[in-house]
């Protein structure tokens, strides 16, 4: 016997292979190999709102990105007049140290921490650090425990980015969580953290989010 296919069955035949075609090309999301570093120069702008045990501070902080130096090693020192400097490790852009408005060493860590590169959805990771603490010499150990949650747009003032979600938990109670873009060159797009009653410096909150970027002509 022979079987022929309707003309009114045509239309359902088209839809069916057009969403399989679709679920076939569905984009699976990348994996970050590392961070493209922004260039000398740039200037990078947040708001910030934080309080409790994060400072009471609700308004623009203006970052700029400079080349410093530490312990003999040259770094990029991402620095503001009202939060300090981070200075980072340029191949994993791996945090070094973090520095008071003055200039003055308040705590650094080794190693360095980094985010798990390469960065891929669905991967977790541990971490273990000493940190020491500037003002006293003391030393102490650290862990970080996260995962990559999530990759796709997140939208901020400064417009819309293509961003992996990270979510970690510091050995002091610090929940954070951060959006980053690497391939744009922006460490943070978007970031919270909740900073529990048990911490040494009592409960807190902090939201930032990107209001405007300036990268130098290269």
């Amino acid at each position: 016997m022979t079987t022929s296919l309707s003309l009114r069955a045509f239309p359902v035949v088209v839809l069916a292979v057009s969403a399989l075609l679709s679920v076939g090309c569905a984009v699976s999301p990348p994996v970050a190999e590392k961070m493209v570093l922004a260039p000398v120069g740039s200037t990078i702008t947040y708001h910030r709102k934080s309080s409790g045990g994060l400072g009471a501070y609700d308004g623009k902080v203006v970052w700029n990105m400079t080349q410093s130096t530490w312990q003999g090693q040259q770094v990029y020192s991402f620095g503001s007049p009202v939060a300090g400097a981070t200075l980072h490790e340029p191949s994993r852009f791996g945090i070094l140290a973090q520095l008071n408005p003055a200039g003055q060493p308040i705590m650094s860590f080794n190693p360095p921490i980094t985010y798990p590169w390469p960065l891929e959805v669905g991967k977790t990771w541990t971490s273990t650090h000493t940190m020491t603490l500037h003002s006293s010499g003391k030393t102490m150990p650290m862990s970080i425990n996260g995962k990559v949650e999530s990759w796709g747009d997140v939208t901020v003032p400064a417009g819309t980015f293509k961003a992996y979600k990270l979510v970690w938990t510091d050995s002091s109670g610090d929940v954070e969580t951060r959006w980053i873009s690497p391939q744009d060159a922006l460490a943070t797009v978007k970031r919270h953290i909740d900073r529990p009653a048990t911490h040494p410096q009592g409960a807190g909150v902090l939201d930032a989010e990107l209001l405007s970027f300036t990268f130098p002509a290269k």
